[in-house]
């Protein structure tokens, strides 16, 4: 891709002679306006589906960032700016342009926020490999009911390889570049767990340090990578359970009418219709929709039903999250908000609720999504202040993780299984790898289904839109999981406004409409609210 008619050569001709002791007024307010009409464009940008997206659009967004820097570069607005359009451009392929944008970030801006992210962009995006060793510092462990999670601490940013051996069994995680702190040689961990027997550690060459995982009844094994402190997460699951053939969501089968319980051939046209008893709610059973993009993931072909919903209230105990010019700590207003939308899904929806903390607590972040897990949630719904360094900017926004096989991949290994006979045990792991991609899809859409609902909140800012990020409480979560910004703190305006209990129940209300609508879309009885509209 050429660079912007623009571009970036226009920026690096920009006069950057010091500020001057008194801001320009006018210049500040029209960059502040610049870049609210830039994030807006943006937020339009993301509302299209991926495919539908065009260069011309992106340019488009790009121009109206670029326009803030080029009013004034001596805002806060700036280097905002010129993240997003490095953003932009990688997005569009353009990595020479995001690395130029980001390179001239660095050496004008020094004391960014964005310089640390902005210098390892250029690295990944220059393909430049960094390899220092780090130390693997320490081993910790818990149990779950059917689960293990072991978190690996490390010294900062790692590879890792994962496998497995026979004679006896064991899966073993290969760290690399990194060396074993000495306090942790010849080092073991007994594990009081049909899953697993022991872990173990040790230097395995030079540049790389193996866990050991002896196992016992493994189903699968899934590790991955967090930050902020560096760690490798390795959960251990067992084997499942074979599916039940009769189960209902919702109740007992009693719910379900009895000529749909039957075989096809029990309902015959002759059979006496059996009387419904005045106690049993027969409930109408709706197919799946499609999704807002037009698919039909495997989780609507398969009829699959929401039954049980994990809220996680960010931050918690000593983690405050952002503060507000007047106080008002993320922590309290995000768990006030949890507390409304777990009452409101209980009592409107009849789903089960479970909190990931219900008080002023610290919960690691990969505890959360282990909670999620262990409790084979449907689906992961994280709430979250948002914050800027620039005071005026509102709005919602709601993201969602992506990070699936590419599509290739599964297409390819799909047409193999279907020329090839591979063993049963091969074919279920291409669909573990299907129904990840499912996750995916399934999460942008309770994600579009939450943001638009925000949105549509009176007082709620800018519509900011859906996008996908690498949240570090997302990752691990075997169901759809999103994050919500339910305002910005930052703002006084937005503090003032949710600091009142109206305010907070309002976006509750808003948070369960958008989990509500997402439920109606999937295949189901209908909710209480949805038959009364049918039956005015």
């Amino acid at each position: 891709m050429n660079i912007h008619a623009v571009g970036i050569a226009a920026l690096l001709s920009v006069s950057l002679s010091a500020a001057p002791q008194a801001q320009n007024a006018s210049l500040l307010q029209k960059a502040r306006q610049a870049y609210m009409v830039a994030q807006s464009l943006e937020a339009g940008l993301n509302e299209k589906p991926q495919a539908e997206r065009t260069r011309a659009d992106y340019l488009k967004v790009i121009s109206a960032y670029e326009r803030v820097y080029l009013i004034t570069p001596h805002t806060g607005y700036a280097d905002n700016s010129l993240i997003t359009m490095a953003r932009l451009y990688e997005e569009t392929k353009a990595d020479a342009d995001a690395i130029k944008t980001l390179k001239f970030l660095i050496r004008e801006y020094p004391a960014s926020p964005f310089k640390d992210a902005a210098e390892k962009d250029v690295a990944r995006l220059s393909g430049i490999k960094l390899q220092r060793t780090v130390a693997v510092d320490n081993v910790r462990y818990w149990e779950g009911q059917n689960s293990v999670r072991i978190i690996v601490d490390v010294g900062g940013e790692i590879r890792f390889n994962q496998g497995d051996a026979k004679n006896p069994d064991r899966v073993f995680v290969d760290i690399s570049p990194a060396k074993l702190n000495s306090i942790l040689l010849g080092k073991q961990w007994p594990v009081k767990s049909s899953l697993l027997q022991q872990i173990r550690v040790g230097q395995y060459d030079n540049s790389t340090v193996r866990v050991v995982l002896d196992a016992g009844n493994i189903g699968r094994v899934s590790s991955f990578t967090l930050r902020d402190p560096d760690r490798l997460v390795i959960d251990v699951f067992g084997k499942e359970a074979p599916p039940q053939l009769a189960s209902v969501s919702a109740g007992s089968a009693a719910s379900v009418p009895i000529a749909m319980a039957l075989p096809p051939s029990s309902a015959s046209p002759s059979a006496t219709t059996p009387k419904k008893p005045a106690d049993i709610d027969v409930k109408t059973i709706t197919a799946a929709k499609a999704t807002n993009s037009g698919t039909r993931s495997l989780v609507r072909s398969l009829g699959l039903k929401l039954s049980r919903v994990v809220i996680d209230a960010g931050h918690g105990g000593h983690d405050t999250g952002t503060v507000g010019h007047a106080g008002y700590t993320e922590k309290e207003l995000v768990l006030d908000v949890a507390q409304r939308l777990k009452e409101l899904i209980e009592t409107e929806l009849g789903a089960e609720v479970v909190m990931t903390r219900s008080d002023d607590s610290f919960v690691p972040l990969e505890t959360r999504t282990a909670i999620a897990n262990e409790e084979q949630a449907d689906l992961f719904i994280s709430i979250h202040a948002n914050s800027s360094p620039v005071g005026s900017v509102r709005g919602v926004e709601t993201y969602f993780l992506n990070f699936t096989s590419s599509r290739e991949a599964l297409e390819t290994a799909s047409r193999e299984n279907a020329a090839s006979e591979r063993s049963i045990h091969e074919l279920q792991d291409l669909v573990k790898k299907i129904m990840l991609r499912d996750k995916v899809d399934e999460s942008r859409e309770l994600a579009q289904h939450i943001e638009r609902s925000l949105a549509a909140r009176k007082g709620s800012g800018i519509d900011r839109g859906v996008k996908q990020a690498p949240f570090v409480v997302l990752i691990g979560a075997n169901m759809p999981s999103v994050l919500a910004e339910i305002c910005f703190i930052s703002n006084p305006q937005d503090e003032k406004l949710v600091k009142t209990p109206q305010s907070r129940q309002a976006i509750a209300e808003s948070l369960y409409e958008g989990v509500r609508s997402y439920a109606v879309s999937l295949s189901g009885t209908k909710t209480a609210k949805t038959q009364e509209k049918s039956q005015e």
